[in-house]
């Protein structure tokens, strides 16, 4: 019986010894009265102390069901005690799918799981990244507490939401109508034709996606006008047709009016705060030189003494190579025209006074005077010539190949507000206040045509074609006709009287404010200039 005794005494020591083998304490105190999780599995509640075999478990404490702290690989070692202690913190439920599934699912770059994944995460944003094979694709989510924030990624092809404004234009992509807006689209990996039509407005794009990209395309019809910098006229091309000129809040801008941006801008680097501004400018035969006239009236400039008290204009020259003056020069005179000489050695500025300054270019020392006898309103320069329509309705030609009066006519019975040219500079018209428009041969002032628009006339242009003519009224509107028969084909209504218009071609017309309420309009056939801006979200 001893013996047997013995056997059982040491059966009894080997399994207390078998049981305790390899095991560790886990004592959890805070918070209190939270709940434990181990590997997923509910163990109890806090202050809680746990046997667990030597090993790497998952913890997990909550004190709700979205108020958790999470701990990974934390160890527990063979007749040691590990205590740890939680702070739950706010969580919310993020579910993850995938077309196929089984991409890997990372925050930024560590792996969480695959999809289909779902978990509580902390609240807030996270940058979830998804990698399958080759492919791979990362989305912002955004987490809200006690919420379920569901994310599908499509790593097959794009996705692609497309909106617009208004929502009733046409989509097209790579030539197939897909419909109106809004409307998503699931692409290939590449690049496609986006076509975007509303009435006569139409723009095509390129798109270029790959799988797994997800994102929103907008477009919205806006109009066309040039940016924000308070443009006006008088307004013209150069020579070569290839800018449109205007002025601004700092300066002279040569504009490509099919990008709609400034190409080219002339600024005098001695008043950078802008306190004056150009009234008119000049460019030369060739396109080489711009001359600008900027009234001196808000003191930006430390006067000398013998300009003190007087009216002043500041004349700038500009050499487009380099777009940096070459002559700057104040005088005690109110230009309102100025001209470059065809050989671009001399300066004409015609003032309020009828005078006519001649001035050295590269010096801007006066070298001689003429009269006009008549006050200047506005001039266009044409071969050599300068045009000039004065305040009593009289058209002065002054010759800069003789620096003298050529020939004076009167041919209105008012002022005459604007002098304009023909594309190939055959004909001169003019647009009066006594409600008429003249257009005369350039050589010998002839009387080629009149036009009795029957209300004040302050501007006024011929298409290239010479096929269609336009008007500018001071009730705000420009007229467009046939300029063979005199039908009126449209009516476009503004917000300023349009001191200066022109064509670009047959269907585009540009109007111009003046300086007072800056504002410059591109129409076609009639209708405001419009054209879709593609944003990418």
């Amino acid at each position: 019986m001893g013996k047997t005794l013995t056997v059982f005494l040491f059966f009894l020591t080997a399994l207390f010894l078998a049981s305790c083998e390899g095991k560790g304490k886990l004592v959890i105190k805070e918070p209190p009265n939270a709940d434990v999780y181990i590997n997923g599995k509910h163990v109890g509640k806090t202050p809680i102390e746990l046997v667990l075999r030597e090993g790497k478990y998952t913890v997990e404490v909550a004190t709700s069901p979205f108020d958790l702290e999470r701990k990974k690989n934390v160890w527990v070692y063979f007749d040691h005690t590990t205590e740890l202690v939680f702070h739950p913190t706010p969580k919310g439920l993020l579910v993850i799918n995938s077309k196929p599934q089984g991409a890997v699912v990372m925050e930024g770059r560590d792996p969480i799981g695959k999809t289909p994944f779902k978990d509580k995460v902390d609240v807030g944003e996270h940058h979830i990244v998804l990698k399958l094979g080759a492919v791979g694709a990362s989305r912002i989510v955004n987490v809200e507490y006690a919420k379920t924030t569901e994310l599908f990624v499509n790593l097959e092809k794009a996705v692609v939401h497309f909106d617009a404004e208004p929502k009733d234009a046409v989509l097209y992509i790579d030539g197939k109508k897909v419909g109106s807006f809004p409307i998503t689209v699931e692409l290939d990996e590449g690049v496609h034709k986006i076509v975007v039509e509303k009435d006569q407005y139409r723009d095509t794009f390129v798109l270029k996606v790959k799988k797994g990209d997800e994102f929103t395309v907008k477009y919205v019809l806006t109009d066309v006008q040039l940016p924000p910098i308070q443009a006006y006229g008088p307004i013209s091309f150069t020579p070569d047709n290839k800018y449109l000129i205007t002025m601004g809040k700092a300066g002279i801008y040569f504009w490509d009016i099919k990008k709609f941006k400034p190409q080219i801008s002339l600024y005098d680097p001695k008043d950078v705060r802008n306190f004056d501004k150009f009234i008119n400018y000049g460019i030369s035969e060739d396109g080489r030189y711009v001359a600008g006239i900027k009234p001196i009236r808000r003191l930006a400039y430390a006067l000398p003494p013998e300009l003190k008290g007087k009216k002043v204009d500041k004349i700038l020259v500009w050499d487009l190579k380099t777009t940096f003056p070459v002559m700057s020069k104040m005088y005690p005179m109110e230009a309102v025209i100025t001209a470059i000489s065809k050989d671009k050695t001399k300066l004409y500025y015609f003032t309020k006074d009828g005078s006519v300054k001649i001035a050295d270019l590269k010096t801007g020392e006066i070298k001689g005077e003429k009269s006009l006898n008549h006050t200047p309103v506005f001039g266009r320069y044409v071969n050599g010539k300068v045009y000039i329509g004065t305040q009593d309705g009289s058209l002065v030609v002054f010759d800069t190949t003789t620096d003298s009066v050529e020939k004076t006519v009167k041919i209105h019975e008012k002022a005459v507000r604007d002098v304009n040219t023909t594309a190939d500079r055959k004909e001169i018209i003019t647009a009066s206040l006594d409600g008429k428009v003249k257009v005369f041969s350039a050589d010998s002032l002839q009387l080629l045509k009149e036009i009795d628009v029957g209300e004040e006339v302050y501007s006024v242009a011929l298409t290239p074609s010479k096929k269609k003519i336009a008007v500018g009224t001071g009730s705000k509107q420009v007229k467009v006709s046939d300029y063979g028969t005199g039908e009126q084909l449209y009516t476009i209504n503004l917000k300023f009287v349009p001191i200066s218009i022109l064509f670009a071609d047959e269907e585009v017309l540009i109007t111009a404010s003046s300086i007072h309420e800056p504002e410059i309009d591109i129409y076609k056939n009639g209708h405001l200039l419009k054209k879709w801006i593609q944003t990418i979200r």
